[in-house]
């Protein structure tokens, strides 16, 4: 939106003299040279802190939660303290109509809000359920963004959908600590059939997605100092990246992109850091679920089961160093979170370490225990030493 002031305008300039003139165009050459140092000694040495989390999902068992803020109480000074915090919204939110579980999502504004509050400005709105309440799902989706976007005490960012077929999807604009960040989101499929397309799909599968996306994203990343794309996609469940998607997303990197987060097998897949000529490169396959109803069916007896790895997952501390128009990432620290239910059913986000402090019955620690040490060798031979240097989490008995 530009704003331009009242009055004639016309006019203004013919009642400059040239003395006037001459002085305007001093101070503005003085101001540009201020501006370009400025951008200069940002872009030489600035490091940004980002956390990537996975899926927000709302099945029942979410939505029937009482206090939604408390999902995220524990992980929420984690969120807060960075400089920008990415979730994947994996649901329309319509308030129109009623709220429906799967396998066709419809949220509530007030769902949103709490990860909104806990500290998330960034959402993938590109995924397999985004067209789940069709076309006015997608529009009431961005209303409602949009409005707490200017009810919240810091900025939100949204990609990956559209409400106006007549506007390309373009990369949002992310300004952070004078870095100029650009983040697309895509997503390889819906599952409700769309009329046109609202929703930005890439299929890494698709020979003519392929080639023409890399080019695009070759003409759009050097535009920022930092490039993000958010990619939902691949097998669902399936603790290992597919051949076809890890070789695309290496494409994506040579092609620009500096940060791949990837979403939808709902389990964590393993990081891979990139060696390239203007900075290392981060991919991400799979952050797996935030939050999600999907441990219900978990017993706690079976630590290992298929099931429970969609229970656990990680925040990932990821600190880029933006320098002389380049970034590279520097670091990735993922701190393992899991999901778990109180007393009355309800579920949680904590880290495993936290776990600890809850009232659970001893079947429970004993589950999170052996969760936590097989969540630490995961993410050990995800990212290797050199990037996960915490010991595995603690989990002490609470003997009643």
């Amino acid at each position: 939106m530009h704003f331009f002031p009242s009055g004639p305008c016309r006019s203004g300039i013919s009642s400059y003299n040239i003395l006037q003139m001459d002085r305007f165009r001093r101070c503005a050459l003085v101001l540009l040279l201020v501006c370009a140092v400025t951008k200069t000694a940002r872009a030489q040495d600035t490091i940004l802190q980002l956390t990537f989390a996975g899926d927000i999902m709302v099945h029942t068992a979410n939505y029937l939660t009482a206090d939604y803020p408390e999902i995220y109480r524990s992980i929420a000074p984690l969120l807060r303290k960075d400089d920008l915090s990415f979730a994947n919204l994996e649901f329309p939110v319509d308030p129109s109509r009623a709220y429906s579980s799967y396998p066709r999502f419809n949220g509530t504004p007030e769902y949103l809000q709490a990860a909104v509050e806990a500290g998330v400005e960034v959402f993938s709105l590109a995924n397999n359920h985004a067209f789940d309440q069709g076309r006015d799902g997608v529009f009431q989706t961005l209303l409602v963004l949009s409005k707490m976007g200017e009810q919240s005490y810091h900025r939100l960012y949204a990609g990956g959908i559209r409400g106006n077929l007549r506007k390309p999807f373009e990369p949002v604009e992310i300004r952070c600590r004078g870095v100029r960040i650009g983040f697309l989101a895509v997503c390889q499929m819906v599952n409700v059939p769309m009329p046109h397309f609202y929703v930005h799909i890439v299929d890494y599968r698709n020979r003519r997605h392929r080639e023409t996306f890399l080019p695009l994203i070759q003409e759009i990343a050097p535009r920022y100092d930092l490039f993000i794309l958010s990619y939902h996609g691949g097998r669902e469940y399936s603790r290992r990246p597919e051949e076809a998607k890890m070789a695309f997303f290496e494409r994506l990197l040579e092609a620009g992109v500096d940060i791949i987060w990837g979403h939808h097998p709902h389990v964590v897949q393993p990081h891979r850091l990139v060696e390239r000529e203007e900075g290392r490169g981060l991919i991400m396959p799979s952050t797996g679920n935030l939050i999600s109803g999907m441990m219900i069916g978990v017993n706690p007896e079976e630590p290992d089961q298929d099931l429970a790895w969609t229970s656990d997952s990680a925040l990932w501390l990821v600190t880029v160093r933006i320098q002389q128009d380049r970034a590279a990432v520097q670091r990735v620290s993922p701190v393992s979170i899991a999901n778990c239910r109180n007393g009355r059913g309800e579920i949680f986000i904590d880290t495993l370490p936290g776990v600890a402090r809850r009232a659970l019955s001893e079947d429970w620690l004993n589950y999170y225990r052996e969760r936590a040490a097989l969540m630490y060798h995961s993410l050990r031979e995800e990212g290797g030493p050199s990037v996960m240097e915490r010991q595995p989490a603690r989990i002490v008995l609470n003997k009643r």
